[in-house]
């Protein structure tokens, strides 16, 4: 019932009791007549004042809730006084500013989040949910070769543009490599994010740049020379001894027999390099998937030590191992985390001249595995360039070492770090999941 009609209410309740007060009494009964109608109008305006006053807070509340089912979160309740209206009103205000704090947040983050994918330089295609377009930054037109506002509505396949057909074809988590008619190079992803409880998809284009271009371009170069250098090595070797061998065939068979089978050993070890050579370079591309088994991490780490002794003896590095006595188990591939171990030891082992030290320590908590030198170090252009495949700062170095540990682990997928310690030397840390 309305505050207008609850007083109507009253209004027409207290108007009866006078009149029955007034027809009931004796008009003898002077008194008692002039106090009825002296204490009944006393009672209605009473009756009235708190009516009032307990209907005002429940009317302010109830334009309180008018104004939040518009959105309006900037007005907040005064109390009233009243315990129990007060409780409710607490109640309204502590909902209200968290409400407000809550979507000034939210307004603040897709304002960033809209920056972000403006001025990303990976090009973006957001869909509805019918799969049309509904957004595209800058970069996405860029790489799309589209007018803006020109998509709008649109499937991926109806734009006039060679990439949008292509990229229709992609699914969900799916990576593919698109090379145009001119050359041109994109890597595309198509992924989904949830709003509302729907998937909402889009995808993250990314342009093979210049400077892709050239870094690629770089490498492939270095790897060409390195294999020509090897592979010329080589052959000019082993050419040489068989041209002093079919030049005087009839002399070097009678009197020079030992030195013919030490040519031919000769070549054959250069035969022998130059596979071990390409094979290496094979390895780092057609690298197999870990075939996971229960691992001893102390047992392996020792067995890769052991093969180490005649280098360290030679360069007379002292060697620290310290072993967690819970034993570390991990899933892992044996035989590649043990190439993984050799490599980073190999590299300490290099990186120290003499009388250096290497320490490896294995930690069941979380279950990880340190490796620590006190060799030289690297310099901040070699720690950004480390994992760069086919780079090396040794002499005739192949540069393939750390890029195979690096796809190694990332195969696995255990993390890792490679950093200067502030003493000298570096410290190469594996973090294993032993749920993998």
């Amino acid at each position: 019932m309305s505050k207008k009609w609850t007083l109507i209410w009253l209004t027409l309740i207290f108007a009866l009791f006078l009149i029955l007060a007034i027809h009931s009494f004796n008009k003898d009964n002077f008194v008692l007549r002039i106090g009825s109608e002296i204490v009944i109008p006393l009672l209605y305006a009473i009756t009235i004042l708190m009516v009032i006053r307990t209907l005002k807070p429940i009317g302010t509340i109830g334009r309180s809730l008018n104004l939040l089912k518009e959105g309006d979160f900037n007005i907040t309740m005064v109390k009233t006084g009243n315990s129990d209206v007060d409780n409710i009103i607490e109640v309204y205000n502590s909902m209200i500013i968290r409400l407000r704090e809550e979507r000034l947040s939210v307004r603040e983050k897709n304002h960033f989040l809209d920056l972000l994918i403006e001025s990303s330089p990976l090009g973006i295609v957001m869909l509805d949910l019918d799969d049309r377009v509904i957004e595209i930054n800058k970069s996405g037109l860029r790489c799309l070769g589209l007018a803006p506002e020109s998509f709008k509505g649109k499937y991926l396949s109806e734009l006039r543009t060679s990439i949008g057909p292509e990229i229709a074809k992609i699914n969900y988590e799916e990576k593919q490599l698109l090379v145009l008619a001119d050359g041109q190079k994109y890597l595309c992803r198509k992924l989904y994010f949830m709003d509302h409880g729907f998937k909402h998809p889009f995808y993250i284009i990314e342009e093979f740049t210049e400077e892709i271009r050239k870094a690629e371009k770089e490498a492939y170069g270095k790897l060409i020379r390195m294999m020509a250098h090897e592979v010329n090595n080589t052959i000019g070797s082993v050419n040489s001894i068989m041209s002093s061998i079919r030049s005087n065939p009839e002399s070097v068979i009678a009197s020079d027999r030992e030195d013919v089978i030490r040519m031919l050993g000769i070549a054959i070890q250069r035969n022998y390099q130059m596979n071990r050579f390409m094979q290496n370079f094979s390895n780092v591309v057609k690298l197999p998937l870990p075939e996971k088994e229960k691992m001893y991490l102390n047992e392996s780490v020792m067995v890769v030590i052991e093969s180490f002794s005649s280098a360290l003896k030679e360069k007379k590095i002292g060697f620290e191992v310290i072993l967690d006595s819970s034993s570390p188990v991990i899933s892992a591939d044996r035989s590649q985390m043990e190439q993984v171990f050799s490599n980073i030891i190999k590299n300490s082992i290099e990186a120290i001249d003499k009388n250096g030290q290497i320490r490896v320590s294995t930690k069941i908590k979380p279950v990880s595995i340190h490796f620590e030198d006190s060799g030289t170090g690297l310099s901040k252009e070699v720690s950004e360039k480390i994992f760069t495949p086919f780079y090396s700062t040794k002499s005739g170095g192949q540069g393939i070492g750390l890029t195979l540990v690096q796809e190694i682990l990332t195969n696995h997928g255990f993390s890792f770090s490679f950093r200067n310690k502030e003493a000298g030397g570096t410290e190469f840390i594996i973090r294993c999941n032993s749920n993998n």
